[in-house]
């Protein structure tokens, strides 16, 4: 009862002033009490479509879950993020947004052409392709256009088939993804080669397809056999001196230019008669008249002066051999190995190396030696090809010990957690402190009011008349004024008050 006499003796406008000040002690309380009450926020979707995402929101209404919508994402507490997902899977949440072969299961037979049939086919055949990319990791859109050839039955020429994959990734994608993509769109569509299927991304351009130069892959086939060959060493080395003790370094050059080579080659000794032919000529010359002489002219010598007959004989032979032919032709792509550079650098601390400094350095050079001949088996190295190996032994430095660094306990652990929550509530007690000590205080304690001021008028004016007898009226109230300035300067502001009040009602 007596806060309500309190409340009544207020003046209006302090009554106004209290009433504010409780509701903003009310919204400040509530407004922290929530935040620091508030479970934490976890994102449940993000990315959907609009009407998907509308999908999602709708069953969160039904199941009465709070969620917040940030740009495209949808955030719910944390502690209901893992059952509710689980529970919107089981009702189908959230539907593929890329349709595959279910487009087919509303196509009905008896009014749809051949046309409208091969269309929907296709649309079905990238969704499926679509979503096989999609499940690559890394991707985060992808679309497939296939051109279709949309030739007529008549036509006894086909056109060339032609697929496109525009996608998106969350990093570089290698050659060889890219290739793996081509074949799996490829393999997919009868008659399409890998290499017409063209992948893009927007962002950097074509990665893989037609007229694309593969000037990347000797330089992928150098990191990987250096990473390879790197490795090998190391697991040898660390057996040796121990892990940490040694670096390794490899350096692998392949050729980057494609050659073709064509080779022809004839076995002398695999000689084989083919063909023989032989070929006879015999010519027989008679003379009609002998030889002019002196006997020719006598009668005795008519009868012995015939001719001369000549017997020639020709005899060609013809033989074709055969011979072993060996032909080669070698195509160089790009990526053949040429040349390999290792370099090995051991911690010499761990060799235990003792003695004089001859025998120290004679068995260093053991060493080396013996890791040299190791690391050349081992990895494989071939000094004919131009290989080179280096192996050499140095201290290394010694890293400063870093301090382990003990887990957290539960305490840590705690303040972690809830320190924001804790300086939340300090602050809300802090603030109603002070707006309690310094706003609903004052305004509840009890002030001085017109009666308390009449009263106080009327004791200093019977005391002023009971103190005029004894000495002068004017000198008194002088001395009466000046050390009561503030009760003086109140009683004159009533008296004014009281002339304004009776002019007023005049």
């Amino acid at each position: 009862m007596k806060f309500l006499d309190t409340l009544r003796s207020l003046s209006l406008p302090r009554q106004i002033a209290l009433a504010g000040a409780v509701v903003a002690v009310i919204l400040a309380m509530s407004f922290m009490v929530r935040g620091a009450m508030s479970e934490p926020k976890a994102l449940l979707y993000s990315g959907l479509d609009a009407s998907h995402s509308g999908e999602i929101i709708e069953e969160l209404d039904k199941r009465g879950i709070d969620y917040e919508i940030r740009g495209d994402a949808i955030f719910i507490a944390a502690s209901k993020r893992d059952e509710t997902r689980f529970a919107l899977a089981r009702q189908g949440l959230p539907q593929q947004s890329v349709q595959g072969y279910e487009l087919l299961d509303d196509v009905n037979g008896f009014s749809v052409t051949s046309e409208m049939y091969n269309a929907a086919y296709w649309r079905a055949k990238e969704g499926e392709l679509t979503r096989t990319i999609l499940a690559i990791p890394g991707v985060q859109s992808a679309r497939v256009h296939i051109g279709a050839s949309l030739r007529s039955g008549f036509s006894r020429s086909s056109p060339a088939q032609t697929a496109s994959v525009t996608l998106a990734t969350t990093h570089d994608i290698s050659g060889k993804q890219a290739e793996a993509i081509q074949y799996l769109v490829a393999l997919a569509i009868s008659g399409l080669a890998p290499e017409d299927v063209a992948v893009i991304d927007p962002a950097k351009g074509l990665i893989a397809g037609p007229n694309v130069d593969k000037t990347d892959e000797p330089d992928q086939v150098a990191d990987s056999q250096s990473a390879m060959i790197e490795q090998k060493i190391r697991r040898l080395l660390d057996a040796r001196v121990g892990p940490g003790n040694a670096r390794v370094s490899v350096s692998v050059d392949v050729n980057r230019q494609r050659q073709t080579i064509f080779e022809k080659t004839i076995d002398p000794q695999s000689r084989v008669v083919r063909n023989r032919t032989s070929n006879d000529v015999s010519e027989t010359n008679t003379g009609g008249a002998g030889e002019l002489s002196a006997a020719s002219n006598l009668p005795q010598g008519g009868a012995n002066s015939g001719g001369d007959s000549r017997n020639m004989k020709n005899s060609t032979e013809s033989v074709s051999y055969e011979f072993n032919e060996r032909r080669v032709e070698t195509e160089m792509m790009p990526g053949k190995i040429q040349r390999i550079s290792v370099a090995v650098l051991l911690n010499e601390q761990v060799l235990g190396l003792q003695g004089t400094p001859e025998e120290t350095a004679a068995e260093a050079q053991q060493i080396i030696d013996n890791f040299q001949q190791l690391i050349l088996s081992g990895a494989g190295l071939d000094t004919a090809r131009g290989d080179s190996l280096t192996v050499e032994l140095m201290p290394f430095q010694e890293m400063p010990a870093q301090e382990m660094v003990e887990a957290p306990g539960m305490v840590s652990t705690l303040v972690q957690q809830y320190s924001w929550p804790a300086i939340q509530a300090l602050l809300l007690g802090v603030v109603i402190i002070v707006l309690g000590l310094f706003v609903v205080r004052p305004m509840m304690s009890k002030g001085p009011d017109a009666a308390d001021m009449l009263s106080e008028q009327k004791l200093i004016g019977n005391e002023v008349a009971n103190s005029a007898e004894a000495a002068d009226p004017f000198a008194y109230l002088s001395d009466y004024t000046r050390e009561r300035q503030d009760e003086t300067a109140a009683l004159l502001q009533s008296w004014l008050d009281e002339d304004r009040k009776v002019a007023v009602n005049e």
